[in-house]
């Protein structure tokens, strides 16, 4: 989807002449919309211009105000209707580069066409896959935040989990592991107050209850996997903003914590392991992460139409 048709869409859907949006939008951030005119708004309508992201990010706001959605006008797709309308270059932009996560393993011949995500409980070689992503997620995470491959197998057959795994012609390429727990867990978690490995399948949120995701390990053979893996992570996020309430994660990684901030998630507070390494916790309600610029190159882009 473009920001042109976003616009267009949200504006009918709520009943608002141009006029009315241009007046609301003056209230709502006048900083933003003091210059704004109807003339202004039917060139963003037409595509014949667009405001720079910033602007985006207030329109996204204005109507998550009005409607008490996390991202309106995208409520009605499906996770596979969404990830489809995900723009790829803009989701490359978020996830950065990361030696740790991300690797290297030449792409350039491999066509996204030919990558799949599934989830990992699909997988024949599900514990393969697991015992080779055990170093990975050693190597990565202190050992006070590391789960055991017991518990990533016990969590990735369960329904209610998030754990992808990305293939290309039968070889595997990628991981992502997030779940979705209780609020009250998650704020144990983030606090603190409760380790990532003390969870158990009693504290995941049903999939029609109001839950807090919590990331818990990626890594991608290169960026491709990476961005398909995040698309599908993000897709997931939009098709249920219903039952999400926040998104956190705990992390002693600075490349880690880098694509954590790129998804504006807000430091919270920290933790001294044993040994004095520093455990960092961040979150952030849905409604904001989804209201960023990043997320609006990612899902409202268009490279043909100039920027104002």
């Amino acid at each position: 989807m473009q920001f042109n048709e976003y616009l267009k869409e949200c504006r009918e859907e709520n009943d608002l002449t141009q006029e009315q949006l241009v007046h609301d939008l003056y209230s709502h951030d006048i900083a933003h919309f003091e210059a704004l005119d109807t003339g202004t708004l039917s060139k963003w309508e037409r595509s014949l211009t667009k405001p720079k992201a910033a602007k985006q990010v207030s329109i996204i706001q204005y109507f998550q105000e009005r409607t008490g959605m996390v991202l309106p006008c995208w409520d009605k797709y499906s996770s596979d209707e969404a990830a489809a309308l995900i723009c790829k270059a803009g989701m490359h932009n978020l996830i950065g580069k990361s030696k740790k996560h991300i690797y290297d393993f030449p792409s350039e011949m491999m066509s996204v066409d030919d990558m799949h995500v599934y989830p990992l409980r699909t997988f024949d070689r599900m514990d393969a896959l697991l015992e080779m992503h055990m170093p990975l997620h050693q190597n990565i995470n202190h050992e006070s935040i590391q789960l055991s491959k017991e518990q990533f197998k016990e969590w990735a057959l369960h329904p209610n989990s998030l754990f992808f795994a990305c293939e290309y012609m039968d070889t595997f390429i990628g991981l992502s592991f997030t779940t979705k727990v209780k609020t009250a867990i998650f704020d144990k978690v983030l606090n603190f107050k409760m380790k990532r490995s003390e969870i158990t399948t009693d504290d995941f949120a049903a999939h029609d209850e109001i839950g807090s995701n919590l990331m818990l390990g990626f890594f991608a053979l290169n960026e491709k996997a990476a961005t398909l893996l995040f698309i599908r992570y993000y897709a997931y996020l939009i098709s249920n903003q219903k039952y999400i309430a926040e998104i956190g994660a705990i992390s002693n990684s600075k490349e880690a914590i880098k694509l954590i901030s790129n998804m504006n998630l807000e430091y919270v507070g920290h933790h001294m392991a044993d040994d004095n390494v520093k455990i960092k916790a961040y979150r952030q309600t849905l409604a904001k992460t989804l209201a960023s610029e990043y997320v609006v190159k990612m899902l409202l882009s268009n490279q043909e139409c100039p920027e104002e």
